[in-house]
């Protein structure tokens, strides 16, 4: 059965500023002068079924061909798929014209412009697979990130800050998420999946912790969330990107700085060097006149509107971490830090393997300083992740120390800094954090961390990128590039390390990193009638000492006389 697809307007070889030559009821398709082929996006129902598409035809346009078909009111596609290319043909103004027509389901965002480590104006238009409408808006464009603002990077990461005619400040939505005007694709060139980091929100939204003023503030998010395009830059095809929300003071609901009083309330700085103050290990003596201190970046206030601006809470806490006593630290560190999403992040990291962002990488934020000193963290830039490295060697991809069996915080780990953090080395101090940490494993087990669960989150976004042709365009246009140091791009193979890495990573994560003996109810070390009678006699006496989480024999996160039934079942059957 056809279906009906409206809208597809055929644009000159320069890009979408020429007049429409062709119609299939005003969709538009994107032309590619790199490969000479034409970009349609259609809804993804449409894939792996014939369609049937009216047309429309301009004066200027004599006669139309698609692979040997003539268009006049409609055109038959035998198959939609993300492999599939058409020829098409057409004569205009007595000039004859052939190119490729290829399809995707991914919005097709365009850029033209200029652009560099400096923000410029630029037009910005983007085609939605279930939409006629190109939307169009001017946007102050400028590359993103750390290395890849360098020049001679190829595929760079942007900033798109929207503004209106006028070039005032414009709130836009994509995908139906928040209005703002502030929103960044990602490119992912150190990943050889271009996707790791995109998941990794995901699975990190998933862990569902709230921010400790969440009650006041509950569409707070510690994380970003967008959508793959497939991006144009002047013309040229770029790959597919990741268009997605930018972590701000918004994002976090912060409270706002007060410009009447000049009071600074909610703060946000983002960890973007590895220094002994990142590492929480050292102190630093404070200057709120720079937009760069100690490794820190101030993202709100924005330092070009409010200088000096605000350190002095950072390095309040940093200062408490690297000074404080035992005692002291054990009894207050909850006063300074949030503590739940603390032993998550310990937790999200570990499970991940995530080199970059023990120390750095680290988005920190105070909901309102006149209130409370305490900080919470939002993730960022998690790329280098499950088996993927960042540093542009030898063992750039796949070398034994990030292979899974290994642990993020030894100290023979030259990239990863956990083993120089002051902060989560002082917390491993405590039971208290460990059995946090320890118990959020076991219960996350059952779900996102059971490894079908955690690879059927990867192989979402790889099959539908392979379905409509995204990984076979992004393969073409950028494998052998010297972004990756020349190296092929082989999804697939990729695809199969990694989820082989997760299945291993859970392996070792249960039987070494957080192994508990089921049924040790005293910690001797062996599961036996004793552990019956400690079990006994901590139901008659909850004083008495047990091992909690061996103790949880079901693993339901409790433990009662359910669990001493399981102990019992477990010693009639050795």
């Amino acid at each position: 059965m056809k279906t009906r697809i409206y809208t597809l307007l055929l644009c000159g070889l320069v890009g979408f500023t020429m007049m429409a030559q062709l119609t299939f009821d005003g969709k538009r398709l994107v032309y590619d002068k790199l490969t000479n082929t034409y970009l349609l996006t259609l809804p993804d129902s449409v894939f792996g079924r014939p369609y049937s598409a009216v047309t429309q035809i301009d004066d200027t346009v004599t006669w139309v061909k698609i692979d040997g078909q003539n268009v006049l009111g409609s055109v038959d596609f035998p198959l939609v798929s993300g492999d599939a290319v058409y020829t098409i043909m057409f004569a205009h103004k007595n000039r004859l014209s052939q190119a490729g027509i290829r399809f995707t389901s991914l919005p097709i965002l365009c850029l033209e412009g200029d652009f560099t480590d400096e923000y410029s104006l630029g037009h910005v238009q983007l085609t939605m697979p279930d939409s006629a409408t190109t939307t169009q808006y001017k946007a102050r464009i400028k590359w993103a990130g750390g290395t890849t603002t360098y020049d001679w990077i190829n595929k760079h990461n942007y900033h798109l800050k929207f503004v209106d005619d006028s070039l005032e400040k414009m709130d836009v939505s994509f995908f139906g998420l928040r209005d703002d005007n502030h929103w960044r694709l990602d490119a992912g060139i150190i990943d050889m999946l271009r996707y790791r980091n995109k998941v990794a929100h995901t699975l990190w939204a998933d862990f569902d912790n709230k921010p400790y003023y969440y009650d006041a503030q509950p569409k707070a998010r510690s994380y970003s969330r967008g959508n793959h395009v497939e991006m144009f830059l002047n013309g040229e095809y770029m790959g597919f990107f990741d268009l997605h929300e930018f972590l701000d003071r918004k994002q976090m609901k912060l409270k706002k700085y007060d410009e009447e009083t000049g009071t600074f309330r909610g703060l946000m700085w983002k960890a973007k060097d590895e220094t002994a103050q990142t590492q929480f290990r050292s102190t630093g003596t404070v200057n709120n006149t720079v937009e760069r201190w100690c490794g820190f970046d101030i993202m709100y206030p924005d330092y070009d509107d409010v200088c000096p601006t605000n350190y002095n809470v950072l390095a309040n806490a940093i200062n408490f971490v690297v000074n404080s006593d035992s005692l002291t630290f054990v009894s207050q560190v909850g006063d300074y830090f949030d503590m739940p999403i603390m032993s998550d992040y310990y937790l999200f990291i570990t499970v991940l393997f995530a080199i970059d962002n023990s120390c750095k990488n680290i988005i920190w934020s105070c909901y309102d300083c006149t209130k409370d000193k305490k900080l919470t963290l939002s993730v960022w830039d998690l790329e280098a992740t499950v088996g993927q490295h960042w540093y542009d060697g030898d063992g750039f991809f796949h070398a034994p120390e990030i292979g899974p069996e290994n642990d993020l915080d030894q100290d023979y780990h030259r990239f990863s800094k956990l083993w120089l953090n002051g902060l989560f080395n002082r917390l491993k101090q405590m039971p208290e954090f460990n059995k946090a940490v320890d118990s959020r494993y076991w219960q996350l087990r059952k779900t996102i961390l059971n490894p079908d669960s955690l690879i059927a989150r990867y192989a979402a976004v790889h099959n539908a990128l392979k379905k409509c042709g995204a990984i076979d365009r992004e393969t073409e246009r950028w494998s052998g590039d010297e972004d990756l140091a020349y190296r092929p791009m082989d999804f697939d193979g990729e695809f199969e390390y990694m989820a082989d890495w997760i299945r291993r990573r859970i392996v070792y994560l249960d039987n070494h990193t957080f192994y508990h003996l089921r049924g040790d109810v005293n910690g001797d070390g062996v599961v036996d009638i004793r552990d019956v009678s400690r079990f006994v006699d901590y139901l008659l006496d909850e004083n008495e000492l047990i091992q909690e989480i061996n103790s949880d024999v079901n693993m339901d996160f409790e433990v009662s006389i359910k669990d001493l039934s399981w102990l019992i079942d477990m010693l009639l059957e050795m």
